[in-house]
């Protein structure tokens, strides 16, 4: 994905700009503490359908609304109906796996969602969760290293997750002190509010 040295200043850049930035997440929006615990019903497979619909209005923003799209309330209660059925086919299932078998059951479409499901089941495997922020963050740092780099506008596959990932990791090996989940904010600030579109 990024070379060692492409890490280290990438790193460097992040490090200088992550007072600044971090503060413009939404913390009333997307409370961590709800975060928290979808992290550990979704990951030991527990949860009710109380906590699907939870867990993905927290993604979608709508944490403190009553009134949200319709095409959300309708995506819920296909994952809710879909649960069962997912923990008796896919119990074991890898990152991939789980990723693919809920992308599929949705003909492709829901791809954020599919995504951000199997962070919270394997979060553990450091899968992390992904937008269109956070992927153009992460493309326009790479660019500032490589000026001839090309990238697609928004995520599509898991190989988009897969990238994401090893980026992370890569700029993380050299931010030890800065945890995982405030280099995911960095970046999903960045992409949102400061790379070019």
């Amino acid at each position: 994905m990024i070379n060692e040295y492409e890490a280290k200043n990438i790193a460097v850049f992040i490090q200088k700009n992550l007072e600044k930035l971090l503060p413009e997440f939404d913390y009333s929006k997307y409370p961590q503490e709800h975060y928290n615990s979808f992290l550990t019903s979704f990951s030991s497979l527990n949860i009710q359908n109380k906590d699907i619909e939870n867990a993905l209005k927290w993604k979608w923003g709508h944490c403190k609304k009553t009134n949200f799209p319709d095409t959300h309330r309708k995506l819920i209660q296909k994952i809710q109906e879909a649960w069962p059925e997912f923990l008796t086919a896919n119990k074991k299932a890898n990152p991939r796996e789980t990723f693919y078998w809920w992308k599929n059951r949705f003909s492709g479409k829901a791809y954020i969602t599919s995504a951000f499901i199997t962070h919270l089941i394997h979060h553990q495997e450091s899968i992390p969760i992904i937008d269109q922020h956070n992927f153009r963050g992460m493309n326009s740092l790479i660019k500032k290293e490589r000026i001839k780099f090309t990238f697609k506008k928004k995520p599509s596959n898991w190989e988009d997750v897969e990238n994401l990932a090893k980026f992370m990791k890569s700029i993380s090996q050299h931010m030890s002190e800065v945890p995982f989940s405030d280099l995911d904010k960095f970046l999903m600030m960045y992409g949102k509010n400061h790379a070019k579109r």
